[in-house]
């Protein structure tokens, strides 16, 4: 669990000199896995690691960072950073691992390492880059080399949690990130390097035998995708894959073939509310009244989801203790149709037909679940229309800046953080200028503002506070708690933990004799 994770930033933000613990391995064989994916991935380069169905792939396999969230403890560790030190209020000393090199026979260094984090901030150098990462560092920084193995990140304000940060920023080699175009041949650190891939077919992994740390068992993996979870299933059951993600609990085997975890992954309504019927929060928050969560959550997702009303789970430093118990806004459909009946006495056109936008993956046995939710408002009185797209095209719902003749929509988003602290969440998702952000309340872009220079319980606070008022104005509804099913193959030994969900290191994988 990852409570307490910012407390122990104070401590490990002054110096740090714990290294990564790493595990004992067998021999290596010359054994090759399949791995059976939900959604294929949409890039390759290491500035757009963020997004899950890249990281799955790239993120701890091809890439690295420079500082690593611990799984087991939450706390930030050492990878490609030996150590570091805040040397002042905005500047940041990294001391990198010696003998680390790129797939391609190169050096990795500080110009490297500086190159990456640089390349996440954009501008005129990068021009037409969406690094997907960008978010992760919000405020411009400027990083530089010292020598060979000595890096200095200065940052535009004060910036507690910046080795948390620069976990986030994956390295690939220097001559790809001097580049304006995007990365198609990736070449990482990490322990597996790039083979190739076939455009919506696969992608293929070999092992890289100069990695700096312990050799993984697996040998190759190749990777495909298969968009419905029973066939995803059927591919481990019949031995075409060893591993399976995202399956549904249909298909789940009641042995330890199937391995459950939390990834602090909460499954979210997001209302357009710069336009009607959505302007009022009164309407915002009949939604979150209409939605039978008791009922249709266990119901449709069985053991992959439990109802929940906020937008972070319990490891995050936002959360809210007990709100669930006192505060949410749970299923009262007279109180629904109440809210909306007042919203339209005062002037709003509550009959305005809006759109659910949602993809087929955004959780196992979605679909089914967005129906339920859409029967839920119409039976308040509300004009509901689905839209199911792939992606790309629900990316673009998304994110600002929003098309004038983009009609009303009420987004389902599966949202994680799993770094333990709002910021990798609420500047993006809840600000007035966030990227993915529908909402603007001046009142929670302060609160935000002041966390983010903010440590510790302090920090905490303020973001609780923005949470609050977040969630009494609606402005994300929270549905369900997902719980995560991976299927394994006869002999395939994997222990989940909370960041399977963006990256399933294959030299964690382990075959049996």
């Amino acid at each position: 669990m990852m409570r307490g994770f910012i407390s122990s930033m104070v401590t490990v933000a002054s110096v740090a000199t714990m290294m990564t613990a790493l595990p004992a391995w067998a021999a290596t064989s010359d054994k090759a896995i399949t791995v059976v994916l939900a959604v294929e991935l949409d890039s390759l380069d290491p500035c757009d690691t963020q997004p899950a169905q890249n990281a799955n792939v790239v993120r701890g396999n091809v890439f690295e960072s420079l500082t690593h969230v611990s799984p087991a403890s939450g706390k930030i560790e050492p990878l490609l950073a030996e150590s570091w030190k805040q040397t002042s209020d905005k500047e940041w000393e990294f001391k990198l691992k010696k003998g680390v090199k790129f797939h391609d026979g190169t050096d990795f260094n500080a110009a490297a390492a500086a190159a990456n984090i640089m390349r996440t901030q954009g501008g005129p150098n990068y021009a037409g880059i969406a690094c997907l990462n960008s978010g992760q560092i919000p405020d411009p920084v400027k990083a530089e080399a010292v020598d060979d193995l000595t890096l200095k990140v200065t940052t535009s304000v004060v910036d507690p949690i910046l080795p948390l940060r620069i976990s986030y920023v994956d390295i690939g080699d220097l001559a790809s990130q001097s580049k304006p175009a995007k990365v198609l041949n990736p070449v990482g650190t990490g322990p597996y390097k790039f083979v190739s891939r076939k455009q919506g077919d696969s992608v293929k992994l070999t092992r890289f035998d100069g990695y700096w740390g312990a050799a993984p068992q697996i040998k190759d993996v190749t990777y495909i995708v298969r968009k419905e979870a029973t066939v995803r299933a059927s591919m481990v059951e019949t031995g075409e894959a060893q591993i399976a993600l995202s399956i549904q609990a249909q298909d789940a085997t009641d042995d330890d073939r199937t391995v459950t975890f939390k990834d602090n992954r909460i499954f979210v309504m997001r209302p357009m509310t710069f336009k009607e019927p959505f302007k009022d929060p009164r309407v915002r928050q009949a939604l979150s009244y209409a939605v039978d969560r008791d009922t249709i959550v266990p119901a449709i997702l069985g053991v992959t989801g439990a109802p929940y009303y906020q937008m972070l789970g319990p490891q995050v430093n936002a959360y809210i203790p007990d709100y669930d118990e006192k505060s949410a806004m749970k299923y009262d459909p007279a109180k629904a149709k109440e809210l909306i009946a007042a919203a339209k006495a005062d002037g709003h056109p509550v009959d305005t037909p809006f759109d659910i936008v949602t993809r087929p993956d955004i959780l196992p046995d979605g679909g089914e679940l967005v129906q339920a939710i859409a029967q839920n408002l119409k039976e308040v009185g509300l004009k509901v229309n689905i839209r199911s797209m792939e992606n790309t095209a629900w990316r673009e719902f998304l994110r600002q800046p929003f098309p004038a003749e983009q009609p009303p929509t009420l987004q389902m988003i599966s949202h994680d953080n799993t770094s333990g602290d709002a910021s990798f969440s609420f500047p993006k998702y809840i600000t007035c200028k966030g990227i993915n952000s529908a909402i603007c309340n001046p009142e929670i872009d302060k609160l935000v503002a002041e966390a983010e220079v903010a440590s510790g319980d302090k920090r905490a606070e303020l973001y609780r506070k923005a949470a609050g008022i977040l969630y009494q104005q609606a402005g994300f509804i929270g549905i369900a708690e997902q719980i995560r099913l991976i299927m394994l193959g006869e002999g395939v030994e994997y222990k989940a933990n909370p960041l399977s969900g963006l990256e399933i290191k294959i030299a964690d994988v382990r075959l049996k004799d």
